[in-house]
């Protein structure tokens, strides 16, 4: 199934009626969406000429509000693009195709130029690439001018609207496309042709990176944490390209160039680093040699923090509500526990546990397997229904509450936060 981005001018249009004459041979579902962004005063009529040009063609049509709001880092401009974005990446289809054309590479090119960008910004656009886990964003027509777009709209009488916020140059891709670009073409005739081969090579050179950079990710992970002595073996260029790597894997924003560098400098100055990095979208922290990425709203995944009624009940019955599981232990919590009335709640500061001999405070079990201080304030414990600490989960049962070949409580993605596990 292919969805077309519609925006009613030129490029799309034409890819729409080109897919749309191929669709019966190539058996394609065809679908198109327009996003309507609202910054226009002609947008509900873009809207409107979309709707009647997927009528006549029979091809089923969504359109998409979204609000764009005024945005520092990002401009109008970019923050409409956010929008867009989202929009495409909502899983509803597994293919987006959009109509950039040759013309729209050399404007992307030339903007990273101008802008420093590095060698992934001057490699601008894939043809194909993921832009989620379930959707790709395919770009069928880079290698054709937007003249001879334009051409086969006249040749097959095909409409399309005008959008006169191109003609303003106070935005630099406007600027670029109308001023800069015209001049360089006088002076240089071939210039995007020249252009256009840099690209391709340039997304060679980046498709070899990204190898390496694969490569050393798989080495610096090995033991399914980002482990900080392996990074700190590898040149500085790379470490800077795993960080940015990291970052990147865990959806935690592109970081700025200075913000890798001052992080890499704090990884590096010391033996046992222990850092916190902020993001754009959340944060690293290092600690005990390795490296935990956390997005913004991260603990909101973590249902026993709703402090709910309804996560009260038998024991059994609200691990399974609540996404844990029960794992065989040596000594873990007697079947007939499970049973009982419990709570699941975050451990305080003064939550206590009972011990073969004596009892031992909550958090300094949790410092004693090495638990991150940032987590520690979130991890889940097992309270009977006088509050008392039944166990501590994924890391210990109450004496009082366990038995040889019993169970544990265990939310499997706080397995990575006990970095020194040991049997009791």
């Amino acid at each position: 199934m292919i969805e077309v981005a519609l925006s009613g001018g030129v490029d799309s249009v034409v890819l729409l009626h080109v897919l749309n004459a191929l669709r019966e041979q190539r058996g394609i579902v065809l679908k198109a969406v327009h996003v309507h962004h609202g910054l226009n005063e002609q947008a509900d009529e873009w809207a409107d000429f979309c709707r009647t040009y997927c009528i006549s063609l029979g091809v089923p049509l969504r359109v998409e509000h979204v609000t764009v709001k005024p945005n520092s880092r990002l401009g109008i401009e970019g923050e409409a693009r956010k929008q867009r974005y989202r929009v495409f990446s909502d899983g509803l289809n597994k293919v987006v195709a959009l109509a950039h054309h040759q013309n729209d590479q050399v404007e992307t090119f030339m903007l990273a130029a101008l802008r420093g960008g590095g060698l992934r910004a001057l490699s601008a656009m894939p043809a194909l690439r993921a832009l989620s886990a379930d959707v790709h964003i395919w770009r069928p027509l880079l290698a054709i001018p937007r003249a001879a777009l334009e051409q086969y709209a006249l040749e097959n009488g095909l409409n399309h609207i005008e959008d006169g916020s191109n003609e303003d140059s106070a935005f630099l891709r406007n600027w670029l496309r109308n001023e800069a670009l015209p001049v360089w073409r006088q002076r240089i005739p071939n210039i995007d042709r020249h252009i256009i081969g840099s690209i391709q090579s340039l997304q060679n050179e980046l498709a070899v990176l990204n190898e390496i950079v694969e490569q050393d990710y798989a080495a610096v992970c090995e033991n399914g944490l980002f482990d900080i002595e392996r990074w700190k073996l590898l040149s500085k260029p790379r470490r800077f390209q795993q960080l940015l790597h990291h970052a990147k894997l865990n959806d935690l924003g592109i970081p700025r160039s200075e913000s890798v560098e001052n992080f890499s400098r704090i990884l590096e100055a010391a033996e046992n680093p222990v850092g916190e990095w902020s993001l754009p979208k959340g944060k690293m922290y290092a600690y005990r040699q390795r490296l935990f990425a956390c997005p913004n709203g991260w603990e909101q995944a973590f249902p026993w923090l709703r402090n709910e009624e309804s996560d009260k009940g038998h024991l059994k019955d609200i691990l399974l509500k609540n996404g844990f599981t029960l794992d065989s232990r040596l000594f873990g919590i007697c079947e007939e526990m499970l049973e009982e009335s419990c709570v699941i709640r975050a451990a305080n500061t003064d939550d206590v546990i009972e011990l073969a001999v004596g009892r031992k405070n909550v958090w300094k079990i949790l410092q004693e397997y090495k638990v991150p201080p940032f987590v520690r304030r979130y991890w889940p414990i097992v309270t009977d229904s006088q509050n008392r600490c039944i166990a501590i989960a994924n890391i210990l049962v109450s004496v009082h509450y366990g038995c040889r070949n019993g169970s544990m409580v265990v939310f499997s993605k706080f397995n990575q936060f006990v970095l020194e596990p040991k049997q009791r």
